[in-house]
């Protein structure tokens, strides 16, 4: 695969690929192998997680990292640093930020609350919130910034409009698809269920480790119209896959 990097850290020599990996980590209360020259593939379920889906894609497929994309060869890195993942969700999401920007017609049901979606995930190197000291690899700056900033990244937000949800830059934020990464308030339900124990039960299915490389299917792809410029409004319709 030309152009793909290998899980990082990984030198992924020709005399590689035919190896596995054996780890005697507890992930699924067993040890395990893997084949080293497969990334495996998370997939979402974008009919019942529209809302998480349809950032994931929109970033992905437009801005330059397209994190996670097979198609351009740009996989997800694993990061499993819980402190990290805390320091890097906070610079994308701080404390307020869902609160002033979301709107409640996104919310699903009355014990649903509004989140602040990041993408790529805290989770990854690939975090627009982990620097590149940190062991980043896209951080998000503003110009002139050292410390990565959610306010460098795509802000939208999720609202109902008729029968269909949509979601709408920020106002101001216009995005001009330099980005990084992506933040978006939206549906508590949506963002938590995207992931949570469908993700986890896919690390330890595929035996992931921090720095391996995995990709994402958003399961969406778009419909007739997808038009961005400088000019143009973006207007993007989609569909999800079955």
């Amino acid at each position: 695969m030309t152009g793909y990097q290998w899980s990082k850290d990984y030198p992924a020599g020709i005399s590689e690929l035919d190896q596995i990996r054996c780890d005697t980590k507890d992930t699924n209360s067993k040890t395990g192998c893997v084949f080293v020259n497969s990334a495996p593939t998370y997939v979402f379920n974008a009919k019942r997680f529209p809302q998480a889906t349809a950032h994931a894609w929109m970033v992905q497929k437009y801005t330059p990292g397209h994190p996670g994309s097979m198609t351009d060869q740009k996989p997800l890195y694993y990061m499993g640093d819980e402190a990290q993942n805390k320091r890097s969700r906070g610079r994308i999401c701080p404390t307020g930020w869902v609160a002033d920007n979301g709107d409640p017609s996104a919310l699903v049901g009355a014990a649903d609350m509004l989140n602040c979606d990041e993408f790529a995930f805290a989770s990854s190197y690939n975090s627009g919130g982990m620097s590149t000291a940190e062991g980043g690899i896209s951080p998000a700056l503003l110009p002139g910034g050292t410390t990565p900033t959610g306010d460098a990244c795509i802000g939208t937000y999720a609202k109902k409009l008729g029968t269909a949800v949509h979601l709408f830059s920020i106002n101001g934020t216009d995005p001009t698809f330099k980005e990084v990464c992506g933040r978006s308030a939206i549906s508590g339900m949506h963002n938590q269920e995207s992931m949570g124990g469908r993700f986890t039960k896919f690390l330890k299915d595929m035996r992931v480790m921090d720095k391996d490389a995995y990709w994402l299917d958003t399961r969406m792809t778009p419909g007739a119209t997808c038009l961005h410029g400088s000019i143009a409004p973006v207007v993007c319709t989609e569909r999800a896959l079955t």
